[in-house]
């Protein structure tokens, strides 16, 4: 559930941004490029009728333990969150520089 992984995300990083500081936040899936390239394949997949079992043994390696025929489920452990501004939750995106906001946000436990 979102709400879930917003709060994990709050109470394990804080309510400002870890990159810039600002106060109004988002949690992030800092996993968001690999988990959109796993689900992508999936519904290709699913749109000619092949056989998902690989790809889904696949997104259960990586964490996705569950794919309802429609979207794959996210990792929510903290580990796997942060929070960042609306700001820089949007260059993330648009930068397309996910991985490398790692090296900008402090260690994860």
């Amino acid at each position: 559930m979102a709400s879930e992984y917003r709060e994990r995300g709050l109470s394990t990083y804080g309510c400002k941004c870890e990159i810039c500081g600002y106060g109004l936040v988002e949690v992030h899936h800092l996993d968001y490029q690999e988990h959109q390239d796993v689900e992508d394949r999936l519904r290709r997949a699913v749109k000619k009728n092949e056989d998902i079992a690989e790809l889904l043994a696949e997104a259960r390696k990586k964490g996705y333990l569950f794919w309802d025929g429609r979207q794959l489920e996210k990792d929510n452990r903290s580990t796997n969150l942060s929070v960042l501004c609306g700001n820089c939750h949007t260059l993330v995106h648009r930068i397309d520089c996910g991985l490398k906001l790692l090296k900008a946000l402090p260690p994860r436990r």
